[in-house]
């Protein structure tokens, strides 16, 4: 096999952007920026959902449960050791120029710093499914990684069938890597996790 063959189009390198305080990220419709106290109605309304919480570790929440979970997460608004995360809200603009409200959030892991290696997870409200929101917030995201922060590689695991997360990460460039079946006992029963990750050289070419 020839050297050509053999040699990637990105040299080894690990995470060249930590730390990374979390800060307002935008997109044609959408702002991204950390979660704060004003977002818990927003919140609540999308965690009180059976159909949201169905491939999710917690079960629904009622409103005082939603207010401690953001609590937690508006912590996590800084990257700098493995297995730090981020939680950005994404918001919706008000057309008539109000207050936007909270569509979604994404959550950004800190896997591992010398690799340069990511996980990604989303939630979006069921009313907004179906306008590209979520697939412009999480290429946001990936933009982020890859141009800021210097990953090598950004993953999603996920739940096999969650085949509305799965359209998701193939709209973003991610391939499916593996199965692993019946990995975990998942609210009472075997569940399979299918693991989808996209490579920085996949992302410029895509780009």
């Amino acid at each position: 096999m020839s050297d050509e063959a053999t040699t990637t189009a990105v040299a080894p390198h690990g995470a060249t952007g930590l730390p990374y305080a979390a800060e307002q990220l935008r997109t044609e419709r959408l702002l991204l920026r950390p979660l704060n106290t004003g977002d818990l109605e927003d919140v609540h309304a999308y965690q009180k959902l059976k159909d949201v919480v169905r491939y999710l570790y917690w079960e629904v929440h009622d409103h005082d449960e939603s207010a401690e979970h953001l609590r937690k997460r508006i912590a996590m608004n800084r990257l700098a050791e493995n297995g730090d995360g981020i939680v950005f809200a994404v918001e919706l603009a008000d057309p008539d120029g109000g207050v936007g409200r909270v569509i979604g959030d994404i959550s950004l892991f800190l896997k591992n710093a010398t690799w340069g290696k990511f996980e990604m997870g989303w939630v979006f409200h069921p009313a907004v499914h179906g306008r590209g929101y979520a697939t412009e917030a999480a290429q946001r995201v990936l933009e982020l990684c890859f141009d800021t922060l210097g990953a090598h590689r950004v993953f999603a695991q996920l739940d096999a069938r969650n085949d509305a997360s799965a359209r998701l990460c193939e709209r973003l460039g991610m391939r499916q890597e593996a199965l692993l079946r019946e990995t975990e006992i998942f609210k009472g029963e075997w569940s399979d996790t299918a693991v989808y990750a996209i490579l920085e050289q996949e992302f410029r070419a895509g780009s």
